[in-house]
C-alpha cells in the first residue's frame, strides 16, 4: 500500500497591515482582523492603517505627533485623489501642514 499525499485547502494570501501603538509609538504589520489588537509591548489598542503607511522612527516624536493627529481626524494614510484631475494629493510633512490637510480634506475621508 502506497502513501498518499493529500492536498489540503489552498492557503488564502493574507496581507499585512500595519497596526500602531501610539503609546510605544511602534509599528506591527498583522493580518487584518475583526478582533482588536493589542500592542505586544503594552497592551494598549492598536490602529490598524493603510499598507501604504510607512512608520516614523520611534525617536521621531513630532512625526509621530502627526500621524495620531491624522489617525484622529480619520485619515489612516489610504489614497485621496484631487477631485479636479484625479492626481494624489501627498499626505502632510508636518504637523502644521496637518491641521491646514484636515481642514481642506475632512470630507474626503472614507
Amino acid at each position: 500500500m502506497g502513501s498518499e499525499l493529500r492536498a489540503g485547502p489552498p492557503q488564502e494570501q493574507q496581507h499585512l497591515f500595519p497596526h500602531v501603538c501610539f503609546s510605544c509609538r511602534k509599528s506591527f504589520k498583522k493580518p487584518t482582523r475583526a478582533l482588536a489588537r493589542f500592542c505586544p509591548q503594552c497592551y494598549e489598542p492598536m490602529v490598524m492603517l493603510s499598507r501604504k503607511f510607512s512608520a516614523p522612527k520611534m525617536t521621531d516624536v513630532d512625526q509621530w505627533r502627526k500621524v495620531e493627529y491624522l489617525v484622529s481626524h480619520g485619515f489612516r494614510f489610504q489614497s485621496i485623489h484631487e477631485q479636479t484631475n484625479g492626481s494624489l494629493i501627498r499626505y502632510p510633512a508636518t504637523l502644521a501642514e496637518a491641521k491646514l490637510f484636515v481642514e481642506e480634506y475632512a470630507g474626503r475621508v472614507r
